[in-house]
């Protein structure tokens, strides 16, 4: 589990922010898929997180009104290496995100990502998450490569995607 505990995130949508406000800005770690075509995305990003993946990967909540941070963490989303968030923030992308399948040459690939993402809650629903960053930038790390035809790639196992850490990692929840 992250360092956002369900009680924590319970606690912190009830109380909202000390100014009034319900409105919540999330920012989080969130799993993505992006079809490659020769090594490039074709389309957008398909969101493949679901609510306890979601609160996992949090690292910062603040009032959408008045800005105040109510929960703040330094800590690798995926991990929880202390100190370690600026670094995956800034760090590239592991994982090579090749122009063909390195075993069958095919064209169309699938790749799993997990991208820094804001999440607006404002007392209902969630809104969609959003990414500032491409899959080509800093901050985003590829986690798994499949291929349609010869199943998976590449994945990242052994070590932390996000801050490089030696494995072994900690379980995420389901």
């Amino acid at each position: 589990m992250g360092l956002l505990t369900k009680a924590l995130l319970d606690d912190l949508l009830a109380a909202g922010c000390t100014c009034g406000a319900s409105k919540l800005d999330f920012s989080t770690y969130v799993d993505g898929r992006f079809s490659l075509v020769q090594g490039d995305p074709f389309g957008g990003v398909v969101w493949a997180y679901k609510g306890e993946t979601f609160v996992d990967g949090v690292y910062e909540v603040a009032c959408g009104t008045c800005k105040k941070t109510l929960f703040a963490s330094n800590a690798c989303p995926r991990c929880n290496r202390a100190g370690a968030l600026a670094d995956v923030l800034a760090s590239p992308n592991r994982l090579d995100i090749p122009s063909h399948c390195p075993r069958c040459a095919a064209e169309t690939l699938l790749y799993a990502v997990m991208l820094p993402a804001r999440v607006v809650y404002e007392g209902k629903r969630a809104q969609k998450a959003r990414s500032s960053v491409d899959i080509v930038e800093e901050g985003a790390h590829g986690v798994r490569l499949d291929c349609k035809a010869c199943g998976v790639v590449a994945e990242v196992t052994d070590r932390c995607p996000l801050c490089d850490a030696p494995g072994p990692i900690r379980d995420r929840p389901d």
